[in-house]
């Protein structure tokens, strides 16, 4: 993965997910796995977790996938507009969408929708840049948003699932076996 660096300078850097994931905002597996289990189908009934902006920005916070001054700025924002609430929130549920499809058609062994690999390569590509910076034992690493918060936690989010299933143990990855139930999980029994 490459940072760009104050004067445009670029710097290759190798990140450990473990240790990355402890520098805060960067989504976990789970945390890719609880999104797409925000709409829940059970016994031929759908509950929506993200059903206002409100809900989603709450959930984004509570997986310290954003800032809390953005968290804050954005509630504030969008209890004045609601149709750019019910925009931004019409994105959150398109992306959380194609996510599924991802991990169901990972479980299913084909290829994912079309339409759902279009939308999850173009979240993925929402700026957040890494750079490395001086540190009391060397260097750490560091990370800028640049852009909109809510794409950069749905490109975290995203990526989670991207990298398991290209990456990872896609074969792990599992739908409830019963027939009323869509919840998707990381299964790690031996």
């Amino acid at each position: 993965m490459t940072a760009s660096g104050p004067a445009s300078q670029t710097t290759s850097v190798a990140l450990d997910h473990a240790s990355h994931a402890e520098h805060g905002h960067q989504a976990t597996l789970e945390d890719g796995l609880d999104f797409v289990n925000t709409l829940e189908h059970e016994r031929g009934h759908s509950q929506d977790h993200l059903s206002s902006m409100a809900a989603a920005l709450d959930w984004l916070g509570q997986h310290d996938l954003m800032h809390e001054e953005a968290h804050r700025e954005l509630v504030e924002r969008f209890s004045d507009d609601e149709e750019g609430a019910q925009r931004v929130l019409a994105r959150v549920h398109r992306v959380r969408a194609a996510m599924r499809e991802l991990v169901d058609a990972s479980v299913a062994r084909r290829p994912p929708e079309g339409r759902a690999l279009e939308r999850i390569n173009r979240i993925l590509r929402a700026p957040y840049s890494y750079y490395l910076v001086p540190s009391h034992d060397g260097v750490s690493l560091d990370h800028r948003h640049e852009g909109d918060p809510v794409e950069g936690a749905l490109a975290r989010l995203a990526e989670s699932i991207a990298r398991e299933v290209s990456q990872g143990h896609p074969e792990r990855l599992r739908i409830c076996a019963d027939e009323e139930c869509r919840w998707v999980f990381h299964d790690t029994s031996p």
